[in-house]
């Protein structure tokens, strides 16, 4: 019997994507992690790269595969070692690690030390597995919204010409059940987020600004600091149809999906992001921005917003709604057939289990 493979598993967070992709690889042999402690600490981000050699010199003779969730400083050195000792690297890029919004300074590539460590995996990874092609390349369909396009690797790294498959993040229908296709008037939104430069990344100011257009809807900002709600109020004054709801646990989103009839991703950057496919999931009718996976995750389930205007969005949030009966099962359907946690689990063993053959 072959002795299972040996997987370096390195990220710097817990998020539902990086347990997700846990489970998939452990069906395929000893996974051992590495949990780098992100911190804005110079003292700590050192202790951080001394553990991680220490752990990497103990770890590396017997691997058989190292796998990196972003391109970042917590996968630098797992890049420069897997380079030394001849084992093939993964890394998955998400967004942050490829684009570069220098407006809302938002991006590795707008950190002078962050930037070169980020080139160096994007450049030396055996396989790099972006969740969307456009953080690869971006498509000129986000022409209309600031930095977003021209972006991605291939835009800010000149002459970028490593290996990478587009592999979308995957989603589970058991966990995103559909709901009743009547719905009220309600249109929401969900990211974490205490500061402007957050709220400027994620739409939030669009958002806003489109509930004042349509007074007859119920505008709901789920997962806003309520240290920062007062701030926000005080800069954008929305009126009474709009509600801001503090973070809530993921599987809480459902009951608010599930109450909404559209569901708005107004970013400015983005990879693919999970609330929005969650949200279509769960029945949404998808009104979004066209920048890096946005579009991709909407198809023709929804409304792909081509300029930042609240007037355009809002005549989309009207026709969402309109049409939301046909397009619920619709939207749906989408995830399920495009992007189910099913498809990402046979596509990565399939991509590991040739890797670790090398």
């Amino acid at each position: 019997m072959p002795k299972k493979p040996t997987i370096l598993f390195i990220h710097f967070g817990e998020s539902s994507f990086v347990k997700e992709d846990l489970r998939i690889l452990e069906s395929l042999g000893e996974i051992r992690i590495f949990h780098f402690q992100a911190s804005k600490s110079g003292l700590s981000l050192l202790k951080n790269f001394a553990q991680q050699v220490f752990w990497l010199l103990n770890n590396m003779p017997d691997a058989d595969l190292i796998y990196c969730w972003f391109s970042d400083y917590h996968s630098f050195l797992p890049t420069v070692f897997s380079k030394w000792f001849g084992v093939p690297s993964i890394t998955v890029l998400g967004g942050f690690d490829c684009n570069k919004i220098e407006s809302l300074n938002y991006g590795i590539f707008c950190s002078r030390w962050r930037a070169p460590l980020g080139k160096y995996v994007l450049k030396n990874s055996s396989l790099l597995l972006p969740v969307d092609r456009t953080l690869i390349k971006t498509d000129s369909v986000a022409k209309h919204w600031g930095e977003a396009h021209p972006n991605g690797v291939s835009h800010n790294i000149p002459g970028f010409n490593n290996n990478w498959k587009a592999l979308p993040t995957g989603y589970d229908p058991k966990a995103w059940e559909a709901s009743p296709a009547q719905r009220e008037k309600i249109v929401s939104t969900a990211a974490l987020c205490s500061n402007h430069r957050t709220a400027l990344i994620k739409g939030w100011d669009l958002f806003i600004e489109t509930s004042k257009l349509l007074p007859d809807f119920t505008f709901k900002i789920v997962g806003a600091d309520p240290k920062f709600v007062p701030k926000l109020k005080a800069r954008y004054k929305p009126g009474e149809n709009l509600e801001f709801i503090p973070p809530v646990a993921r599987h809480e989103l459902a009951t608010i999906y599930h109450q909404s009839s559209v569901y708005a991703q107004l970013s400015r950057t983005e990879g693919l992001p999970n609330v929005l496919c969650e949200a279509m999931m769960c029945g949404c009718v998808p009104v979004g921005s066209p920048v890096f996976g946005i579009p991709h995750g909407i198809g023709d389930a929804g409304y792909t917003v081509h300029k930042p205007d609240p007037k355009e969005i809002a005549s989309s949030i009207e026709k969402a709604h309109s049409q939301s009966p046909s397009l619920r099962k619709k939207a749906r359907q989408r995830i399920i057939d495009e992007f189910s946690l099913e498809k990402r689990a046979d596509r990565l063993r399939e991509i590991v289990s040739k890797m670790v053959q090398w």
